[in-house]
């Protein structure tokens, strides 16, 4: 028995251990806490008046309280209603301690506010919808309104005008999870082209009336929160990157299997850019490495809920630019974005501040939007908890005890930020509210974004016949200003009123947005039959020249569906004069699945290609070889021994060939195939003999670029490349057939079904470090998920029993030329007993330190 010292001694010491030993921990990490000579100041609770003379801005603007607590408590999402009312997201679950206890309570809800007296501030509050486990998102759609409650996505409606649901559909069952709330479904934004998009999913939905979505695969795009700009494209970020955007429609990036197209989930501003808090920020997660010698964070590592400022009660000057939340730096930073030569970049506004700092560490800016009087709207979770149970660190669960920055919960507020002299709020005279239709397709030309949105989604819902004709007049009316034009074309084309003749008129709009968009839209007419000989869409499309970037990049994404000759021409015509604008190249070579042969040997034809066509031969090279097509391949390889071929023409093949081989980030982990980094070699189902021709001409300068490729591919037959390769026994072929079934299921969607990924969506697995590396940490990958930079893997240990999981990873090792071991059923078993009741996904740094961890294992052969 133990002594009762020894007890009482253990009964102090367990809790000490209890409160250090925090799962965001890692290995060998000293947490230091913050130096001597960094004077933190208190963190109490402040109402908001007091809150509000912390806040200082940038010159000229102002901030004041739409709502705040009591009325409402935790919110982390807004929509403003076209009647002015204000539905909030309470997520009064998140974070009730320390410890996150009872984290699952359904105490969670949707609040609707009213100004009832005409104030400019909200007095009224009816619950929706209540009793909800940590939601993440809402969206006012048709008569309901969609609300986000991992893993389920609902639309709930009030069906008898009391203003509280009393019909709930569920419209998703796989709307990202619940174990991590950092890293799961929001967002839900009904963007220009009437598709319904989220952060952190990828799935996008549209409304099809009657309270009916279809459903459709995209990327996933960042973490917290979605914004879009006046052309609707679309833009995010995730903690420590504060702003990407997607350059190309996601939806032309599934054309071309064997091509991975780049202009998607786009780095418009540094990782880690620069921050500058107005206080010390000892309270983050990692502040022991983190921090100045002045105790205030550097770098962005909270970034969320952006917005691209889309109104017009700000300086112009403001207009199109974003606003980034960083909650752990108690601020608001302004991205000053630039568009130049087809190229979006971002930057500080300011140097050395910010546009909003607080000295109150309890402001949490987690959601910024434009309002509909053009005001920016701030939503403050306000809190002294941040950081999820999972991710939280010894060094702050220090803070947190230390500084009672638990106590005070239930609290939030939501500000509106305006110039000096701009009017107050007046959420009882909102321009859609009661509209007519002919009056909602007068506000499409409304200044304010918020407006032109909001009319458009509703023209869209109601779908009435009576629209379509007013809706055309103003799309082809160049009186009207260019973004009514734009937001016309695309409410025709949600109500599927778009005629062929209005698409013409706007091809010729002097506006290049206006007129990259009726490119986009002619692609539904391409199968319609031509009225005159000559005469169809595709051949109109084709005949548009344009030196305007944005409308070149839409012209090389539809013209590769347009599959005619004048298509065709025109797409090497455009790769001549710009194919080193960004994203061009990839445009064209993702619409040329299956045609890239032909598309290679016509520019090398053309000596001006010299200049521009280098990178369009090299994707196409590398994609006819990725398809793995025997007599596509010769054909392409061929023209590197042509007599006519140029010099720089053969260099881009090989460049192409070079694209096509396997590009290791990193040696193997142990017990994979001996933990030493090893030449990887790429199969073709044949013999490239051309290649081999080339390396063979010693006489020409190129021989020894292709007798180095060469090392690198394997073909059926080539000495010494398969006498490794173990085959499977019959069980292991078994689980290899298992596994493929289950790939193609649940994993080939983002993975695509050649493993090869998608830009913005997944990453490739072959030839993937992690896939040929050791299993017991590919397994835990698997079982846990992973985050990478803007990428999320979900977890599948809840999903997939150990046998699945098996054949899923023998699948993917041996397959696409990998000859990996085969994945016992056992190390899936042991390595779900290892992980236990881990919630965390895996991050580069943690399956490193796993890699050292785990002993040296060799499996057998």
């Amino acid at each position: 028995m133990l002594s009762r010292r020894f007890r009482l001694v253990l009964a102090l010491w367990l809790p000490a251990v209890a409160a250090l030993a925090q799962r965001g921990d890692r290995a060998g990490e000293v947490q230091a806490p913050p130096p001597a000579h960094i004077k933190i100041p208190p963190a109490p609770v402040l109402t908001p008046a007091e809150a509000l003379k912390r806040f200082t801005l940038a010159p000229g603007f102002r901030i004041e309280a739409v709502a705040t607590d009591p009325l409402i408590g935790d919110p982390i999402a807004v929509q403003f209603g076209p009647d002015g009312r204000l539905w909030v997201l309470e997520m009064r679950g998140f974070m009730p301690d320390a410890d996150g206890n009872n984290e699952r309570e359904p105490v969670c809800d949707v609040a609707v506010l009213t100004d009832t007296d005409g104030d400019g501030r909200y007095d009224r509050r009816t619950v929706f919808a209540d009793k909800l486990v940590l939601p993440r998102a809402i969206a006012l759609v048709g008569d309901g309104l969609l609300i986000a409650e991992p893993p389920k996505l609902w639309f709930a409606r009030d069906t008898n005008g009391d203003g509280v649901a009393d019909e709930k559909t569920e419209v998703a069952s796989d709307y990202g999870g619940i174990n991590n709330p950092e890293h799961t479904a929001n967002g839900l934004m009904w963007a220009m082209d009437n598709w319904i998009y989220s952060a952190n999913h990828t799935v996008r939905f549209r409304y099809e009336g009657g309270g009916k979505f279809a459903r459709d695969n995209t990327v996933t795009r960042g973490q917290w929160g979605l914004t879009q700009d006046d052309t609707g494209r679309l833009y995010y970020n995730s903690n420590s990157d504060p702003l990407r955007l997607d350059a190309i429609p996601s939806a032309y990036l599934k054309r071309n299997p064997a091509f991975a197209a780049a202009g998607a989930n786009v780095q418009l501003a540094p990782a880690n850019l620069r921050v500058w808090p107005g206080r010390v920020t000892p309270g983050i997660n990692r502040g022991y490495n983190t921090l100045d010698a002045d105790g205030k964070l550097t770098a962005v590592t909270a970034a969320c809920g952006p917005v691209i400022y889309r109104g017009a009660l700000f300086p112009a000057e403001f207009r199109g630019d974003a606003f980034i939340c960083e909650p752990s730096g108690n601020l608001i930073k302004r991205i000053k974005l630039a568009e130049k030569d087809g190229a979006v970049t971002g930057a500080n506004a300011y140097e050395g501040t910010e546009f909003l700092t607080s000295t109150d560490e309890r402001f949490r800016p987690v959601n910024l939007f434009n309002g509909p009087d053009g005001a920016l709207y701030v939503v403050d979770l306000y809190r002294g908890i941040l950081q999820h149970r999972i991710y939280v660190t010894s060094y702050l669960r220090k803070q947190i005890d230390e500084r009672g920055l638990a106590e005070g919960r239930g609290l939030g507020r939501i500000w509106r930020i305006v110039p000096d002299g701009a009017p107050r709020a007046n959420f009882q005279n909102v321009a859609p509210a009661r509209a007519t239709t002919a009056g909602l397709v007068a506000q499409l030309a409304d200044a304010n974004g918020w407006v032109r949105d909001t009319a458009q989604r509703l023209l869209v819902e109601r779908r009435d016949p009576a629209a379509a004709r007013t809706l055309t007049a103003t799309a082809v009316d160049p009186q009207r200003p260019a973004l009514a034009r734009l937001h016309a074309l695309w409410t025709l084309d949600g109500l599927g009123a778009l005629e062929r003749s209005t698409v013409l008129i706007a091809l010729a709009d002097a506006d290049a947005r206006v007129g990259a968009a009726a490119i986009r839209l002619a692609e539904k007419f391409f199968a319609a039959p031509a009225v005159a000989p000559g005469d169809d869409l595709a051949t109109r499309v084709a005949a548009k020249i344009t030196a305007d970037p944005r409308m070149r990049l839409q012209l090389a994404l539809t013209l590769g569906a347009a599959r005619t000759p004048s298509a065709e021409a025109a797409m090497l015509a455009l790769v001549v004069e710009a194919g080193r604008q960004p994203f061009l190249a990839d445009a064209i070579v993702s619409g040329l699945a299956g045609r890239e042969v032909e598309f290679v040997a016509a520019l090398l034809k053309d000596p001006q290609a010299a200049a521009n066509g280098v990178d369009a031969i090299r994707f196409a090279t590398a994609a006819v070889l990725k398809a793995g097509k025997p007599a596509a391949i010769e054909r392409v390889l061929s023209l590197l021994t042509l007599e006519t071929t140029p010099a720089w023409g053969r260099q881009a093949l090989l460049a192409g060939v070079r694209q096509f081989l396997p590009r290791m980030e990193g040696r193997f982990g142990r017990g994979g195939r001996g933990g030493e980094a090893r030449t990887l070699m790429v199969g073709l189902p044949a013999e490239p003999k051309p290649l081999v021709a080339l390396a063979a001409r010693k006489d020409w300068p190129e021989a020894a670029t292709a007798a180095e490729l060469l090392k690198s591919i394997k073909w059926p037959g080539k000495p010494g490349a398969d006498a490794a390769v173990r085959p499977l026994t019959a069980a292991e072929q078994a689980l290899f057939e298992k596994g493929k079934t289950q790939f193609a299921t649940l994993c080939a969607a983002c993975h695509q079904p050649n493993g090869q990924g998608l830009a913005g969506l997944a990453p490739s697995l072959v030839y993937s470090r992690w896939v040929l590396g050791d299993p017991r940490v590919l397994s835990r990958i698997v079982l846990n998920g992973k985050v990478q930079e803007n990428l999320t893997m979900p977890p599948w240990k809840a999903a997939l029993d150990d046998e699945a999981i098996a054949g899923v990873l023998t699948f993917v090792r041996r397959s696409w030329g990998h000859d990996a071991d085969p994945v016992p059923v056992a190390l899936i078993a042991a390595a779900r007993a290892d992980v236990g009741t881990r919630e965390t996904p895996w991050t580069d740094a943690d399956l490193e330190e796993l890699v050292q961890s785990l002993p040296r294992v060799r499996p057998p052969r």
